[in-house]
């Protein structure tokens, strides 16, 4: 499925404004590891998803942990600026709008900050990091080696799109500090705040769930070609009624997919409809409680690796040649289609791979 001609215009101009910028910038470039680190002041631009945000949090952990007295803020949208609001290793959120007047603040209150370094994120060339990148005021600029190094004092190789996961390519815009992490220190954070756990722990007190071993099914997805369809889910959920009866099944969904959650929920014993979150944190609260999930490919898989809880996963990959964001370092079990519509994965390859993860996760056998 092609994107909609707004979007191929709007994605062509972004190209054309990053190679016109490349015509008339000249960064000093350096590969010496930049001084000040200890005591420095890091502006993160990451203005994208909410996923995008969770795969970049393992950075802000182990920054903290080499310079404890590093401030590390974060330059956000406000699409996915909540998902740091009680991450104990950042001080500030910037959060970007399109709206000129404050954009035009932002940058004015970015500058008189005097970051010594600002670090792109975004491993794929944007102008808006781009543009935050030059405009930043910071000492050092960082970003991974693509079409728009020019704005980067320092550009950091980028690992394969198809071999490396993007916990790992990231990872890698912390060598000019001298850290080289191994994946098992690369730990994907999320902090939900104590008013979403009471939230969760009051829902499942009312819905006598406390005690009670727990599937979560998330039903909600980015997109119509990532909705798995009610049929596919209905028949999903009477094996895990039959094969798992020690398990109560949670149906995980966003408000615009609720006619869709109490038709698939209908007649099933086993299956309770989550409350209506009304904040991304209370959404993350609920799966926390969880000890598998199943989920199309959404930021739920990167709660789930920041959660430790082991998943099933269903992902849309018209891509080859990019590697599916699967939960890092979590046991998974990925099921892809290579088309955009998700309904084309069958529901006996999802049932195949919810039986494989049982088999392989020691702490779901009942």
């Amino acid at each position: 499925m092609k994107d909609p001609l707004y979007k191929r215009i709007e994605l062509w101009f972004r190209r054309m404004l990053i190679k016109m910028l490349g015509t008339i910038v000249h960064r000093r470039k350096s590969t010496a590891l930049p001084s000040k680190a200890e005591n420095g002041k890091y502006l993160f631009i990451r203005q994208d998803r909410i996923g995008d945000v969770l795969v970049s949090t393992p950075l802000f952990r182990l920054l903290k942990l080499r310079f404890p007295n590093a401030t590390i803020d974060v330059l956000l949208s406000k699409n996915n600026e909540f998902v740091l609001a009680n991450n104990p290793h950042i001080r500030k959120r910037w959060i970007y709008t399109k709206k000129v007047g404050d954009t035009l603040r932002l940058i004015h209150a970015l500058r008189k900050e005097h970051y010594d370094y600002a670090i792109d994120l975004i491993d794929n060339p944007s102008a808006t990091s781009t543009i935050a990148c030059l405009l930043s005021g910071a000492r050092t600029t960082i970003g991974l080696d693509k079409e728009n190094s020019y704005a980067y004092d320092i550009s950091v190789p980028l690992p394969s799109r198809k071999e490396t996961h993007i916990v790992e390519r990231l990872a890698q815009l912390l060598t000019p500090f001298g850290i080289s992490p191994g994946p098992d220190e690369l730990i994907i954070e999320y902090f939900p705040s104590n008013d979403s756990r009471n939230f969760a722990n009051q829902f499942l007190g009312n819905a006598k769930l406390k005690d009670k071993k727990l599937i979560g099914i998330n039903i909600s997805a980015g997109g119509n070609v990532r909705f798995w369809g009610v049929e596919n889910f209905k028949k999903l959920i009477r094996y895990l009624e039959n094969n798992y009866p020690a398990y109560q099944n949670l149906l995980l969904y966003n408000s615009d997919y609720s006619e869709k959650a109490l038709e698939i929920g209908a007649h099933f014993s086993s299956v309770t409809l989550s409350p209506i979150t009304h904040t991304f944190d209370q959404f993350a609260a609920l799966i926390e409680k969880v000890e598998l999930l199943i989920t199309p490919d959404t930021s739920a898989v990167h709660l789930a690796a920041a959660f430790s809880i082991p998943s099933v996963v269903l992902y849309v990959q018209s891509n080859p040649n990019l590697r599916i964001w699967e939960p890092y370092r979590t046991p998974c079990e990925p099921v892809v289609t290579n088309v955009d519509d998700l309904t084309t994965i069958t529901v006996e390859e999802v049932i195949k791979a919810v039986d494989h993860l049982f088999k392989r996760t020691s702490k779901l056998i009942s």
